[in-house]
């Protein structure tokens, strides 16, 4: 199993620790090769992978540890303004920019480990999830570092007056079908306020936050905006608080996830999974979203040939490229296998036959970290 690593400058003339791969798991440098500069400057643009195994040796940064305590610091936060204790704008800003590192460094274990584990409270994981899923959208235009963290930052306080609402909503076996009431669809507005009274927000993070609930259509709220006149990271924010709400799973309520016979032309797939909210939003973002995340996104638990229940835990770097392989994590017969197993696809003896991510919230406790090879 392989797991991305940030080649450290100090690395650069020195033996490889150990072999060195691209993300097709091409070998890129044998161990003990030394890293000339220009090797390692190269190979600190790319992303390179290394054994999981060995990736303490060149670096022992764990990105879905920093994102589990993104989740319990925007978690503490919540509580802290609903019991009228302190917050302050840094502490926010930090977190945001806390988050975007994570992210950065596993993309793919970041998204995974969000969508399988729900322990913290549901508008918690919600927000995570959605400034994870933003991020992707940042990365796909070239946003800089400074606005894609901006709008991370955005989408995990886009619902901070109103966490406790949310959980309720999350709670419920169904989306609320009725139309949101007045009072909900200022939320965005008490968002703002709150975040103002907290200190200095960058303009384009409060922008984000009070247009993300406007419709490219003029369906939206609080102030019906229509196409350009919302800005760009708030028609980000709009398609990822949507997406990661499709990903929702929980004891009364199975996810919008993406269907096998659905899985072949992306207008397709994005019909299937938006329905006629697809008309409300930006659609070449959305495109964008769905083709940079693929049809087996990470986290997306499948049903194998050989009966056993397995995770896509990468994506290729061609756009929708079907996946390689699978960790298996229970067997034929629905039992937990003693470790995860990694499944070679696209054989006849072992291929995807279906997604099963509605069975989430039927699976035993499950360390789901190591999948993506953190212990």
């Amino acid at each position: 199993m392989l797991r991305p690593v940030a080649l450290p400058s100090h690395l650069a003339g020195r033996p490889a620790p150990c072999d060195i791969f691209d993300a097709k798991g091409t070998l890129l440098q044998r161990a003990g090769s030394p890293l000339i500069v220009r090797s390692a400057h190269t190979l600190r643009r790319h992303r390179v992978f290394c054994e999981a195994t060995k990736a303490d040796s060149i670096s022992a940064a764990n990105p879905i540890a920093k994102m589990r305590a993104a989740r319990t610091a925007l978690s503490d936060v919540s509580e802290r303004l609903e019991s009228g204790r302190d917050v302050a704008a840094p502490e926010l800003v930090a977190l945001a920019g806390e988050l975007h590192d994570a992210w950065q460094l596993d993309p793919d274990a970041c998204i995974g480990y969000a969508r399988l584990d729900y322990s913290e409270r549901s508008s918690v994981c919600h927000a995570v999830l959605a400034a994870l899923i933003a991020a992707e959208l940042g990365a796909a235009n070239d946003l800089p570092r400074e606005t894609t963290a901006e709008l991370i930052g955005a989408a995990l306080t886009m619902n901070l007056g109103s966490m406790a609402e949310h959980d309720e909503l999350f709670a419920l076996p169904e989306p609320p079908k009725f139309r949101p009431s007045a009072e909900y669809r200022v939320h965005p507005l008490d968002s703002v306020r709150l975040l103002e009274s907290l200190g200095s927000f960058p303009g384009g993070w409060l922008q984000a936050v009070v247009q993300h609930h406007e419709n490219v259509d003029g369906t939206g709220y609080p102030q019906g905006l229509t196409g350009l006149k919302i800005a760009l990271a708030a028609r980000m924010l709009r398609i990822a608080d949507a997406l990661a709400a499709k990903f929702v799973v929980g004891r009364l309520r199975t996810p919008q996830h993406w269907n096998i016979s659905k899985a072949k032309y992306l207008d397709h797939l994005i019909q299937h999974v938006f329905g006629a909210e697809a008309q409300r939003l930006d659609l070449p973002l959305v495109r964008q979203l769905m083709t940079r995340l693929g049809f087996f996104p990470p986290g997306t638990l499948v049903r194998l040939s050989n009966g056993e229940t397995a995770v896509i835990n990468r994506r290729l770097s061609e756009d929708n490229a079907p996946p390689r392989e699978a960790i298996s994590v229970l067997d034929a017969r629905g039992r937990l296998l003693e470790a995860p197993r990694l499944r070679p696809l696209g054989t006849r003896e072992c291929r995807i036959q279906n997604y099963v991510h509605d069975e989430l919230h039927r699976l035993p406790p499950y360390e789901w970290q190591q999948i993506w090879g953190y212990a």
